[in-house]
């Protein structure tokens, strides 16, 4: 038996860094949606784990092998799987990649080793994985908080459409945490009617503006003057709204409509990466 899971990218629509922790981690608020954007993973039976991605790649930590080893310790299983990970979402993006090819790793092994958990002991195992890794077993729209942990789902359907940028070159998240030099201690979370944002959000696209923001943006247009470049110039090729996602390197624009994605997007075919894609749904797939 052979089977496929998709791994959604996401992006982060608003993201607030409201300082840093006694125990060293940020605390955060973000907005986070999956996109259309994202990897596939196949499995199938094998006597012993083997795993291999196209094109080739090498991680320090590799989330899909972790995952399957953490997983087949919880549920006693001596067999392994063959996984192929067909890798489409960039590298060191903010674009939750390797969390999301983690999380779908333990959805197609659930089944494929018909093992049997709780959502509690599921998202204990996701959380021990990454801060992201829950957020991309639930794949719906979520309010993001704590270290990325703690998850508030929402209803939200969006009718836009992102143009996703990929600058060439990743920024490790823990670079990006470490030079925001928050002194240690919390502010309170910005004083946002959620559900008012929420309904209203895919009637106004000007809310985008008005709402979110991404606190990394100052010290990575720092260090990475470019990034504020593609930012700008999404603007000027029509994007309502347009912000780095996560701690970067992928910048995104969001547009009324696909044909306005895609005409944007000629402008920087021939440099970058481009990706024109929606929010994520079972229903999109």
């Amino acid at each position: 038996m052979e089977l496929s899971c998709f791994a959604p990218a996401k992006l982060n629509l608003g993201l607030w860094i409201l300082g840093r922790r006694t125990d060293g981690y940020h605390e955060l608020l973000s907005l986070m949606i999956p996109i259309t954007l994202g990897d596939e993973l196949r499995g199938e039976s094998f006597p012993h784990l083997h795993l291999q991605y196209e094109p080739p790649q090498h991680f320090p930590r590799d989330l899909v092998w972790e995952a399957a080893q953490r997983l087949r310790a919880v549920a006693g299983i001596e067999h392994g799987a063959k996984i192929l990970v067909r890798k489409r979402i960039p590298v060191g993006a903010g674009l939750g990649g390797g969390s999301s090819d983690a999380a779908a790793a333990l959805r197609m092994l659930l089944q494929l080793w018909t093992v049997e958990l709780s959502c509690e002991q599921l998202m204990a195992l996701a959380q021990e994985l990454g801060s992201d890794v829950p957020f991309f077993l639930l794949r719906q729209p979520a309010l993001v908080r704590g270290r990325g942990e703690r998850l508030q789902p929402v209803a939200l359907e969006l009718p836009y459409w992102f143009l996703v940028l990929y600058p060439g070159f990743p920024i490790a998240t823990a670079w990006a945490y470490d030079n925001l030099r928050c002194p240690p201690g919390l502010q309170a979370e910005p004083a946002l009617a959620w559900d008012e944002i929420l309904a209203q959000l895919p009637k106004d696209p000007t809310l985008f503006e008005r709402v979110f923001r991404n606190d990394f943006e100052p010290m990575l247009f720092r260090s990475y003057p470019e990034l504020r470049t593609l930012r700008d110039e999404l603007r000027d090729s029509g994007a309502f709204y347009a912000a780095v996602t996560g701690s970067g390197s992928a910048v995104f624009g969001v547009f009324e409509s696909e044909q306005a994605a895609r005409r944007a997007a000629r402008r920087w075919s021939a440099s970058l990466q481009c990706f024109v894609c929606r929010m994520y749904t079972q229903e999109s797939r």
